[in-house]
């Protein structure tokens, strides 16, 4: 298997699709290269028929057809679309989609990354590979526990260790640290809201306007919001809008 992303840019804005190709050339050159991009959204549904590409990179605001449009023309093709666009508003019909990733330009390194590894992921393991997993073992001095995802609520971080607090309200002590924990979880599931805490964003109650914001759990926990990861929270309670 050809362990790079083949991916493809359709933008009607020359210098969008330069600047994207420049961060991916600059930053990527190993996870992914560009087979093809175009101004034209047209031509490009075309060509991704062709091309075959593992991630488009897909303006939404276009004059001819807008990216969503284009979504629906490729609704039949197994294709990891990444939306991007300079408009804030289009955030809720953005999250709504089956887009993996809603970047707003110009697009920073965190937001590209996550892209990538997001096809990435599903490039190496399919969903119907049979090695999708929805436990997590966890293991601490005596035990090894395996958890299914769905019981998780959230992860806090306590040093070179990890709580996991479980639907039962009960928690499990991991000896990894956060960020090890991170890694294991499936992405589109989980998110971190600050430096010490990881949620399961299924289990999110309650957005609080205080401070950067709070979260009311469903085990009724309230967790802060740091000021690094406000935005990004915020516009994923915004698409339940």
């Amino acid at each position: 298997m050809d362990m790079k992303l083949k991916v493809a840019i359709i933008d009607d804005e020359i210098h969008a699709i330069e600047t994207l190709s420049y961060d991916l050339l600059e930053n990527h050159r190993e996870q992914a290269e560009i087979v093809f991009s175009t101004t034209d959204p047209v031509d490009g549904a075309q060509k991704v028929r062709t091309e075959k590409p593992d991630l488009l990179f897909l303006d939404i605001n276009m004059p001819a057809i807008s990216g969503l449009d284009v979504m629906k023309l490729l609704s039949d093709t197994d294709l990891c679309v990444a939306l991007t666009t300079a408009h804030q508003e289009y955030a809720i019909q953005a999250v709504g989609s089956n887009a993996i990733a809603y970047l707003l330009k110009p697009i920073q390194p965190d937001g590209l990354k996550e892209a990538i590894d997001k096809a990435l992921e599903k490039k190496h393991c399919p969903a119907d590979s049979g090695l999708k997993k929805d436990k997590i073992a966890i293991h601490n001095h005596d035990s090894i526990h395996l958890v299914d995802h769905d019981d998780i609520v959230y992860c806090k971080s306590d040093g070179n260790y990890t709580e996991l607090h479980l639907c039962s309200k009960t928690r499990v002590v991991a000896s990894k640290s956060l960020k090890t924990i991170e890694e294991s979880l499936p992405r589109a599931s989980f998110k971190r809201v600050h430096k010490s805490f990881l949620v399961n964003i299924g289990h999110i109650s309650k957005y609080i306007r205080r401070g950067h914001g709070e979260l009311l759990m469903t085990n009724d926990h309230i967790l802060p919001v740091s000021r690094s990861h406000h935005h990004e929270i915020l516009k994923l309670i915004q698409s339940y809008l």
